[in-house]
């Protein structure tokens, strides 16, 4: 019977890292997630950057699709993609397809669907002629940007401090160049945080509490 060491178990691990680090460094391109802190029942914009090692890796199109996961969340609690988008990236000069964009040059929405907690972008990059063209990716570029909103769903806005939710890049997503050859991608997460509620102090209540009842009866004998 087969029988497991600590010696063979290491040996498994260290393989399993090497797996994922080879698959890392043969990727074209790193697709990151940004993270952020968002107030209770509000709205945040997350940035998704993109680059390549050098020489720099050419793109022309891509299908970028993204998944929200609670990681920790009172009930009600959750995080969704804003319906509909400001796909504000389209028009930051540091969009990878700034000047080339089928989406702006068209004027067609980079939204193709968006079910909530799962949301699919696309664009393309065009010559003067509509035809597919590579553009260079190196670092510093942005891929795209998302705004997200955060639910109470009945919770109590204190409930959910803390909450944690996990945008993640999909890995059926796709990214091409001129020639439509699939390149490979790596992918990091973003973690967005529900921030803390502030809560007035006793003293400070009761005197806000005082205040108010002086405005009403001002405004009585008035």
């Amino acid at each position: 019977m087969f029988k497991s060491t600590p010696f063979l178990r290491l040996m498994v691990a260290f393989a399993i890292a090497l797996h994922f680090s080879l698959a890392s460094a043969c990727a074209e391109f790193a697709i990151s997630v940004g993270s952020g802190t968002i107030d209770a029942g509000g709205d945040l914009l997350l940035e998704i950057g993109i680059e390549s090692d050098t020489p720099p890796q050419d793109l022309a199109e891509f299908e970028l699709i993204l998944e929200i996961t609670p990681l920790s969340a009172a009930p009600g609690s959750s995080l969704v993609f804003v319906e509909p988008q400001s796909e504000a990236f389209l028009a930051d000069a540091d969009y990878i397809f700034a000047a080339t964009s089928e989406s702006v040059i068209e004027n067609l929405p980079s939204t193709q669907i968006n079910s909530g907690n799962r949301i699919t972008l696309y664009d393309l990059s065009v010559d003067a002629l509509g035809d597919p063209m590579n553009v260079p990716v190196t670092s510093g570029h942005l891929l795209a940007s998302v705004d997200v909103r955060h639910q109470l769903g009945g919770a109590i806005p204190v409930a959910t401090a803390g909450d944690q939710f996990e945008v993640r890049v999909d890995l059926t997503s796709f990214f091409t160049d001129e020639s439509e050859a699939d390149l490979d991608i790596s992918v990091s997460p973003g973690v967005v945080t529900v921030g803390a509620v502030a809560i007035p102090e006793p003293g400070a209540a009761a005197m806000l509490m005082l205040a108010s009842a002086g405005v009403f009866l001002r405004r009585r004998r008035s």
